[in-house]
């Protein structure tokens, strides 16, 4: 993650110590705005867009909600969308096959306010409509599958 000085120098610093300082803030009881880096949560969320996270405290989790949290090591930000054999089940918007499953202690944060780069528009991650069309969108990951192979051999 990059970090801004004085200088306007980009400095880099790991992923461990960047998550180490939110996951400090939040459980001090505070709200952390991130910056999303990677196309895995697209068409929702764009590489350089922000999530404003609260801290998970165990609390029921709302089907379709976008969760920061820590899989085999690595820290991702993706949406729950559903539970097996025990686990919690997350899936990329933007990924046609994965899914990452974990257990309720891995999740650090649940986004609540979406804040696309580049615009003014605050979205509201905890409403209906947000989480619902996320859900939709992975439900049609077979068709969305099937449109991509389709598309491939079209290109050919």
């Amino acid at each position: 993650m990059a970090e801004h000085s004085e200088d306007n120098k980009a400095r880099v610093i790991s992923n461990e110590l960047y998550f180490a300082e939110v996951q400090d803030m939040l459980n001090e009881g505070k709200e952390v705005r991130i910056r999303i880096k990677g196309g895995s949560m697209r068409p929702f969320i764009h590489d350089g867009d922000s999530v404003l996270l609260q801290a998970y405290r165990g609390e029921p989790l709302q089907l379709g909600s976008n969760i920061l949290a820590k899989h085999e090591g690595k820290y991702v930000f993706h949406r729950y969308v559903g539970e097996k054999n025990a686990q919690i089940v997350l899936a990329g918007d933007g990924n046609l096959v994965l899914r990452e499953y974990i257990s309720s202690k891995d999740i650090i944060a649940v986004a609540s306010i979406h804040f696309p780069q580049n615009s003014a528009l605050e979205i509201n991650l905890n409403r209906s409509w947000a989480r619902l069309r996320g859900l939709g969108w992975y439900h049609i990951r077979l068709l969305r599958r099937v449109i991509a192979k389709l598309k491939r051999l079209i290109a050919r």
